[in-house]
């Protein structure tokens, strides 16, 4: 991979810092130009590095995958593993709530880049809690994030901490 000059590297990242601030505000259908003008710079700047909107919402929805995998990573290394699980939980719940419209974008893409790694890295998170006598053991792993989703997809305006809670709370041992 080529190396990117200082000036191509900031303007790479204030590319992808505004397309992920309108893509979680807007969803799929903003356009390139507000992207760019978000941004403070030019639409070519941003086809330059990402020749079509669906290329700039793929590497946005990367970076928002790893980072709820650097979560899910930090809460493997906790010595606590109920206490890094509903840790973890929170995170994520609190980063997708933040970011509604990328959830749009997911669905526009059709997949998530370093999705199979979240999913495994997640699961490791629930297994080791139930280990550990935190989480009921009759869940199996991968039921625990739809749950979860059901929960925030389900809650009123303003209300998914509470909705989550009562999950989370159901899903302790």
């Amino acid at each position: 991979m080529v190396e990117l000059r200082a000036d191509a590297r900031r303007n790479l990242e204030r590319v992808l810092d505004a397309a992920t601030e309108v893509f979680a505000a807007s969803g799929p259908d903003v356009s390139i130009d507000e992207i760019a003008r978000a941004a403070g710079v030019g639409h070519g700047t941003v086809f330059r590095r990402f020749p079509t909107k669906d290329d700039l919402m793929y590497a946005v929805i990367e970076r928002h995958v790893a980072q709820m995998c650097a979560f899910a990573a930090e809460a493997l290394e906790s010595d606590d593993p109920g206490e890094a699980f509903f840790g973890f939980a929170h995170r994520v719940a609190e980063l997708a709530m933040s970011t509604p419209g990328l959830h749009k974008c997911v669905v526009h893409c059709g997949e998530k880049p370093r999705g199979a790694e979240l999913g495994e890295l997640s699961r490791k998170v629930i297994a080791r809690a139930q280990r550990a006598g935190a989480l009921r053991s009759d869940l199996e792993p991968a039921d625990v994030g739809p749950l979860i989703r059901a929960a925030l997809m389900a809650a009123p305006a303003g209300q998914w901490r509470l909705y989550l809670d009562v999950v989370l709370d159901g899903l302790r041992a």
